[in-house]
């Protein structure tokens, strides 16, 4: 493989590695941000679709009931056999796996009716290209629905929240801000229907425990956490919990929610 590739080889490593930490992950299985991907979907009936970095399944599972068919992609193993188990368990039989990174998804042109991709595309190397597959894949007139952690658009805000990312995950890239989210959507040719902002609410000791960081750097995280500027802590709703004693604390990242579609030529 080459080189360029290498950080998304490491992701699904880290991910196969992971998966079962996200497949009971509260924030992933649950969440306002998979209520409205879903109220996003309403509407119509689909043929086909395909949910992009999957993970353990969650986003494909909640759109199944309105599509003939799911094909659940990742370039994690472990993810993928997660999906299986999960979908065993919840008794959905329209959703199969195929392991596949976003950057090069290994379908024909215009084959899903139903593209999704929800919390995965901080850890894109190559979003644009990305975004471009996805748009290849849609038929004209297909539905794209994204979700993803977003920074506020100042950029000292932005500068910290991807950086303790980055610390705490060796295979986050960037998170975008709202407004770059736009124009790469628009870039890749797709038009935007609707959108909407929400929160991921998480603790810092089960975001540092779901990404498996070294106990080292986790004490360090939990200190800048700590002693956050107050602008930080504001931005980012940071609370002490109470009654914690390792310097636990709340928090929430924004998150973007966006239908687009693949206009009609």
């Amino acid at each position: 493989m080459k080189s360029d590739d290498q950080p998304a080889s490491d992701a699904a490593v880290q991910f196969t590695d992971m998966a079962s930490r996200y497949a009971t992950s509260v924030p992933h299985s649950t969440g306002d941000s998979l209520q409205i991907l879903g109220r996003f979907a309403e509407g119509r009936r689909y043929r086909a679709g395909l949910d992009v970095a999957t993970g353990p399944g969650f986003t494909a599972f909640k759109v199944a009931p309105l599509c003939e068919s799911v094909i659940a992609s990742d370039p994690a193993p472990g993810m993928l056999e997660q999906v299986e188990s999960l979908a065993g368990q919840r008794g959905i039989e329209n959703v199969s796996t195929r392991l596949a990174y976003a950057e090069d998804l290994p379908f024909e042109d215009g084959a899903f009716d139903l593209v999704t991709c929800r919390t995965a595309p901080h850890h894109f190397k190559d979003l644009a290209r990305s975004l471009s597959e996805m748009h290849r894949v849609l038929e004209p007139g297909g539905a794209l629905l994204l979700v993803d952690t977003v920074t506020p658009e100042d950029p000292a805000l932005a500068a910290w929240q991807n950086e303790i990312e980055a610390r705490r995950d060796g295979t986050h890239v960037r998170d975008r801000s709202p407004s770059e989210w736009r124009r790469l959507i628009t870039d890749a040719g797709l038009q935007i229907d609707e959108e909407a902002m929400t929160t991921v609410d998480m603790d810092v000791d089960s975001w540092l425990d779901r990404s498996g960081t070294p106990e080292d750097e986790a004490a360090l995280l939990r200190e800048e956490w700590r002693s956050a500027p107050d602008d930080v802590k504001r931005a980012f709703l940071v609370e002490p919990v109470e009654g914690a004693d390792n310097d636990n604390h709340t928090f929430s990242w924004p998150v973007y929610v966006c239908r687009a579609h693949r206009p009609t030529e």
